[in-house]
């Protein structure tokens, strides 16, 4: 009967630099979110959709498991980082509210405006 020999993958240690460029990515991407306010609060969505494909680009790269393996300081800052970005979407989604509250405001509905018979035109009702 042969014994039946079963291989166990050992842990490995963490990569110091993938845990570097994981803490970096989380960086970048905090600063992503940032421009993403700053670019709602103006109103500006050129600058808004560059923030936002650049963050999804981040958050396709961002590594979590090199996050979770690191020393518990450096989790510790990852975290922070994680309640900041969560606190910036908020912020966001209000400011995009406010923008599109203070747009359907200023466009309120009215009757359109028409041609009587004789092709004057008509006040809305």
């Amino acid at each position: 009967m042969a014994a039946a020999v079963r291989l166990v993958r050992a842990a490995t240690p963490p990569d110091a630099t993938a845990i570097a460029a994981a803490d970096e990515t989380l960086h970048r991407l905090l600063h992503a979110v940032e421009s993403q306010l700053s670019a709602a609060r103006r109103a500006d969505a050129a600058g808004l959709h560059t923030s936002t494909e650049q963050r999804a680009q981040l958050q396709r790269t961002l590594d979590l498991d090199a996050l979770r393996q690191a020393d518990p300081a450096t989790r510790a800052e990852a975290a922070n980082v994680a309640m900041k970005i969560r606190s910036l979407d908020a912020r966001i989604q209000t400011c995009g509210r406010t923008v599109l509250s203070a747009i359907a405001s200023l466009a309120a509905e009215r009757p359109p405006e028409t041609y009587g018979r004789r092709g004057h035109l008509r006040e809305p009702r």
